[in-house]
């Protein structure tokens, strides 16, 4: 659906790593691993979001060309909600990311804000282009067009690092055990 290969498999068998060459201990590689996911969480969050803005850019081109009864889509009050409501919403998705990586930056831990700014962005991202491709209508839905493409590549983007179920799984599981 991505049209892109971004997972795979890699299976070593009988592979022999000499002990010098380990990471960690020996049988830790997953806790190695799962500790940089919280990273990852995080930086999927800006291309997102680069994502996004293009889309809310190419909707507002879109509105502002797009003649209807004799005037701009974007005239119509329902259409002006729709913008608004797109720009609210990735605004504080890309706020969201920001105060999450400044902290990152500051070597705070930020498991909790990496889930929520997983869960918040990629599911604002996801309504935002859906609204996008509902807005340029049967061009929104033509292969080739760019909002169409946007809108698969952003898809992706609520299950890569974990499914939003996951995201909100890891949010309760902090707020039950750690506040």
């Amino acid at each position: 659906m991505s049209g892109e290969h971004i997972e795979s498999d890699i299976v070593l068998a009988d592979c022999y790593v000499p002990a010098a060459n380990l990471l960690g201990e020996e049988g830790g590689g997953m806790r190695i691993a799962l500790g940089r996911v919280t990273t990852n969480r995080l930086l999927h969050c800006p291309t997102v979001l680069g994502a996004t803005r293009r889309a809310v850019q190419l909707t507002l081109e879109r509105t502002r060309t797009r003649q209807v009864a004799g005037q701009p889509l974007l005239m119509l009050q329902a259409i002006q909600h729709k913008v608004a409501d797109m720009a609210t919403e990735l605004y504080a998705a890309r706020s969201m990311t920001y105060a999450a990586l400044a902290a990152l930056d500051e070597g705070r831990e930020v498991h909790a804000e990496a889930f929520m700014c997983k869960l918040f962005v990629a599911e604002s991202a996801f309504r935002i282009l859906d609204e996008a491709v509902q807005i340029h209508g049967k061009e929104g839905l033509t292969q080739g067009n760019e909002i169409e493409y946007l809108f698969r590549k952003i898809r992706m983007f609520r299950i890569l690092t974990g499914t939003s179920e996951i995201q909100r799984n890891g949010i309760a599981k902090l707020l039950a055990f750690h506040h």
